[in-house]
């Protein structure tokens, strides 16, 4: 758990959904990756087709053509890589849960931010807290081993009235 003073946005807007049911992300990344391979192979292949000219204007022609396919392949198929998955910070003092995604060299994003009185419910079972945000959509399962921290996170969810 982590207590962090954020001021200056309260409530950042996510860049993109959390979860999409429907698969659309995956389908996305795997035709990025279809294009971007294509596209390496026929810049590749541009220079093996028998029969093909080679005079000096067309294969500047062919040297620009292939080096732009495979730049953008390249682009492609590095950008089609699955983003990491969000990462979930309990904050009992500020008694809110985010949903953060962090990346090598770059600030931590917030996907979604919502406060404890704000969640729709909450399970407590042993060890393990879910929780629902406000339009009823599962946020985030938590599994904690401290006793003191379960017992905060209980505490502040009793105090919001998610917990009976």
């Amino acid at each position: 758990m982590t207590a962090t003073a954020e001021f200056m946005n309260p409530t950042p807007p996510a860049a993109e959904p959390v979860r999409m049911v429907d698969g659309g992300r995956m389908i996305v990344r795997g035709a990025q990756r279809l294009v971007g391979v294509s596209l390496t192979i026929a810049a590749l292949a541009l220079w093996m087709v028998p029969g093909s000219s080679w005079e000096n204007d067309v294969m500047l022609f062919k040297l620009i053509l292939s080096l732009t396919a495979v730049i953008a392949g390249l682009g492609l198929v590095s950008s089609s890589a699955k983003p990491r998955t969000p990462e979930v910070e309990i904050d009992t003092i500020r008694r809110e849960v985010r949903l953060v995604r962090r990346q090598r060299g770059v600030v931590p994003e917030v996907l979604q931010s919502c406060g404890f009185a704000q969640l729709a419910r909450a399970e407590h079972e042993g060890s393990v807290v879910r929780l629902w945000d406000h339009a009823g959509k599962f946020l985030a399962e938590v599994s904690l081993t401290d006793r003191s921290a379960l017992s905060s996170l209980v505490a502040g969810l009793r105090d919001a009235g998610k917990l009976a």
